[in-house]
């Protein structure tokens, strides 16, 4: 299929970057490494990012099923979704069993804000339920952050946002 907007790609990419940019300065922050995070301008790049991403994703997947229905007249939602399964699904549940399973018993990825990411899991099987349902973004404000799979409350909206 033709892309729509292939500029817009560049765009994405600088979304992303803005994202990795502020995460990178955050945990150099929070491992008391010398960082920017004290600027303004890094804590605002961040959700800056996320916006800008949602939205240009919003778009380009519109466009892309729009131009689907002009040019075969039908938008074939069974092949939309599992399009969208197989690029995200495989990557967020390895993220998520790697989260949960692999980096607590790695002494050196053990994150130093126990306030925020505490060493062990308290509710985690509803933790852990919400995570592999598309509910990630409920599960970060409800229970305990997980370290190193918090970042896929997007993932979660994005799939929520598919669904309607």
């Amino acid at each position: 299929m033709k892309k729509i907007y292939p500029n817009l790609n560049s765009l994405r990419f600088i979304a992303a970057l803005l994202v990795i940019v502020f995460h990178i300065e955050l945990h150099k922050y929070l491992f008391k490494l010398p960082n920017l995070y004290s600027y303004g301008f890094f804590q605002i790049i961040g959700k800056l990012g996320v916006v800008l991403f949602f939205v240009l994703s919003g778009f380009l997947i519109t466009s892309l099923l729009l131009n689907e229905k002009v040019s075969t007249k039908n938008i074939h939602i069974k092949n939309f979704y599992i399009r969208r399964i197989l690029r995200i699904w495989p990557l967020y549940y390895l993220i998520i069993i790697i989260s949960f399973y692999v980096i607590p018993y790695i002494p050196i990825l053990t994150h130093p804000d126990k306030t925020l990411f505490p060493d062990t899991l308290t509710n985690t099987y509803p933790t852990i339920f919400y995570y592999l349902t598309i509910f990630a973004n409920l599960a970060v404000p409800m229970f305990n952050h997980v370290a190193y799979a918090s970042q896929t409350w997007s993932i979660a909206t994005e799939e929520q946002f598919y669904l309607i």
